[in-house]
């Protein structure tokens, strides 16, 4: 099987390695404006389309992301499978518009593959499905990838936020609900605030009852101050620490739960190993000669997949899983062995060493 990634920054540099690491011999790595540099394994090129990519049968969109919705729109229509990367609130609202156009050509639209939306969702999604009735979903982020998420993170804090109130989308005015999160080391605690982030829409899809859904992203005195104005500085070429954060309360059996996991990892990586994952995940679906499918053809996120724990199993290779009380993450009937994740939250003096990762 061929696939494509459209897109040579660090997202999709490392998304074309994570592919090959999965086993996959026939992946095209494609630049936009400049010539790729050669990563082993992959193919490089410049510029959409090429005859590198011309059998593609899944195509991942890691440039920027408002060129995406275009891109999807035509590749969708030619019957290619596409899994995106966007994280603009706006970008994503328009790709998931395109969910009866992929539905109709029989194709599968993957949105928000990245680090948030993306790893956050998918841990989000696992936990609602932990507990019998949920109140309230919470996911923040920290720390930026190349200087494109750079400029969408400080877009982000001096936009708009969404967030679900009462079960309806509503605005809330972005840098405001300051809130302390306990990320995982190396990060530790961050000050997060509301932003114009994708989660809250697209995990309100996936879960249209819960009352009340948010999200919010780390920022500093000088975020907050300076995100109406212009990037006063030029970003880092990449961000080396990030780190991503779920959480859930609710019921189970008639008692109150409070449930949360965090991912650590630099953006980009994060963001390659979700895309990759998805990939993966369609490519065996698309193999598969009962035609049984748990990624389903139409718009599809990682808030919404059928497949959680074979997602959550793969992007293990690549982060690091955490939990506050330490359990395992029990797989169902079909898989074999539980995903352990380190216990962050460990009791001091408590016997054992934080384990590794399977």
């Amino acid at each position: 099987m061929q696939i494509a990634v459209v897109g040579a920054g660090l997202v999709g540099r490392r998304t074309a390695m994570a592919l090959v690491a999965h086993g996959f011999n026939n992946v095209a790595l494609l630049s936009q404006t400049r010539e790729a540099k050669t990563c082993d394994g992959v193919i490089v090129g410049q510029g959409w389309p090429h005859p590198a990519a011309q059998d593609a049968e899944i195509v991942v969109l890691a440039t920027e992301s408002a060129r995406q919705p275009a891109m999807a729109i035509q590749l969708v229509k030619s019957g290619i499978h596409v899994v995106t990367t966007a994280d603009n609130p706006a970008d994503i609202e328009r790709l998931w518009a395109l969910d009866d156009i992929a539905t109709e050509a029989g194709v599968t639209l993957v949105i928000g593959a990245a680090y948030s939306p993306g790893l956050s969702t998918l841990l989000a999604s696992y936990l609602v499905r932990t507990l019998d009735t949920v109140d309230t979903i919470s996911t923040a982020q920290f720390g930026t990838g190349g200087p494109a998420c750079a400029h969408e993170h400080h877009r982000a804090m001096g936009s708009s936020a969404r967030e679900v109130h009462e079960g309806v989308l509503r605005t809330s005015r972005g840098g405001s609900g300051r809130e302390l999160v306990w990320f995982p080391d190396p990060v530790g605690a961050a000050d997060c605030y509301r932003a114009g982030l994708a989660d809250p829409f697209l995990l309100h899809q996936a879960f249209p009852t819960v009352r009340r859904i948010e999200s919010r992203q780390a920022a500093t005195r000088r975020d907050r101050l300076t995100s109406r104005l212009f990037m006063l500085r030029p970003p880092h070429v990449e961000g080396l620490l990030g780190a991503v954060w779920a959480e859930v309360r609710g019921h189970v059996d008639g008692r109150a739960e409070h449930r949360a996991m965090a991912v650590t990892a630099s953006q980009a990586t994060g963001a390659a190993a979700m895309a990759a994952a998805f990939c993966k995940e369609l490519a065996g679906q698309l193999s598969r000669e009962d035609g049984e499918r748990s990624i389903r053809v139409g718009s599809q996120s990682a808030a919404s997949s059928g497949n959680l724990i074979s997602l959550i199993k793969l992007v293990s290779n690549d982060v690091r899983l955490w939990t506050y009380d330490g359990t395992q993450i029990l797989t169902t009937s079909g898989e074999t062995g539980p995903i352990q994740a380190a216990r962050k939250w460990r009791i001091p003096g408590e016997n054992g060493v934080i384990p590794r990762l399977l």
